[in-house]
């Protein structure tokens, strides 16, 4: 629990130096996600961020609301935002993700925690925390067209997209296969990182930047230089979600027609993982 929150406050940290370079007029700017700029996506960190700070502090009604809203629960967020200068978000942001760093450090890894698609194990509550502040991130460098730096954390997002592989199954109505599935990755460090059988006849290698980003629906895997190896490694790649609740409709490749996703709208859309740690 102590090494994902560390890494979940340097995750948080460094997209907190990015936004202390903007000035006011990059808050507005159009981010990948389609109708977001910057400020909505901090807004929409900032929201979840309090929303979970609420249920680990035993209030359930954010939850109910969003079970009755469906998919509107992110406009309170984003409306919230809209309404506040960009130096107020951010506060915003700052103070919901220190109460809620603060909250996870109290509790067990294995506790069970009430979220949006279902319970989670703390440490994997914490993780989707992590992951969430990096896709939204990736948005946000991506609009002010600046490179996000990729470091080792990207090793907790390639486990939450290999673990949650029956969900992105059952979420595209699909039946999860049988067959074991092998992900060989370099980690930006160098350093390898691996998940299922090693003798496993469908496999995913490369880049461990790549995969995550396909894993948030960021990119293509098409545009990537990862090597899908069998039929069901090419067809999770197509799949392949870190996060819980509708896939959205992803990025369409851009190296020619005929594959895969039309332009991104929004972003992962509650902060939950489909797998478990």
């Amino acid at each position: 629990m102590e090494e994902i929150l560390v890494d979940l406050r340097q995750e948080q940290e460094s997209l907190d130096r990015l936004l202390q370079s903007l000035d006011e007029r990059s808050w507005g700017l159009p981010t990948p996600a389609e109708g977001w700029t910057v400020r909505d996506s901090i807004s929409h960190l900032a929201h979840i961020d309090e929303v979970a700070l609420a249920v680990l502090g035993g209030d359930r009604s954010p939850l109910e609301t969003a079970a009755r809203m469906r998919g509107g629960f992110n406009a309170i967020g984003l409306r919230r935002g809209r309404s506040m200068r960009p130096k107020e978000v951010f506060l915003w942001w700052r103070e919901a993700r220190q109460g809620l760093l603060k909250a996870l450090s109290r509790c067990d890894p294995r506790e069970r925690l009430p979220w949006f698609a279902r319970p989670m194990s703390a440490r994997s509550f914490a993780t989707a925390r992590l992951m969430e502040t990096w896709a939204h991130g990736l948005d946000c460098y991506e609009a002010v067209g600046a490179e996000c730096p990729d470091t080792d954390r990207l090793r907790h997002i390639a486990l939450l997209a290999y673990l949650a592989r029956p969900y992105a199954y059952g979420i595209h109505g699909l039946d999860p296969p049988e067959s074991p599935l092998r992900v060989d990755l370099e980690l930006p460090s160098g350093r390898p990182w691996s998940a299922g059988p090693p003798d496993a006849q469908d496999r995913i290698e490369g880049s461990a930047g790549e995969f995550c980003r396909v894993a948030v629906r960021r990119r293509h895997w098409r545009d990537t230089s990862l090597v899908a190896r069998g039929e069901e490694a090419r067809r999770f790649l197509e799949i392949v979600q870190a996060y819980a609740g509708p896939p959205g409709s992803g990025r369409g490749p851009q190296r020619g027609p005929g594959h895969g996703f039309p332009p991104a709208q929004g972003g992962p859309p509650f902060s939950s993982s489909g797998g478990e740690e």
